[in-house]
């Protein structure tokens, strides 16, 4: 999965759930709220006063580091 600003949350979640973690240490609660059906990374970014490319490459890093099985898993899908 390519993940870039206009990349929704809540693909995001399905394809990588670990990431509730990466968003919950950031405070964007995204797991319990209802806009993570259809924001993006860069409305998320903005409702929260961060800069998108910063929390695009720090997510990406986050998901470098997942253990290789769960990335294994989650790609089968």
């Amino acid at each position: 999965m390519v993940i870039r600003s206009n990349t929704t949350i809540n693909e995001i979640l399905q394809k990588y759930p670990e990431t509730i973690k990466f968003f919950n240490d950031l405070n964007m609660s995204c797991s319990g709220c209802f806009a993570v059906n259809f924001d993006t990374l860069e409305n998320g970014a903005l409702m929260h006063g961060m800069d998108v490319n910063l929390l695009v490459d720090k997510l990406k890093k986050f998901i470098r580091h997942l253990p290789t099985e769960v990335i294994s898993l989650s790609d089968k899908s």
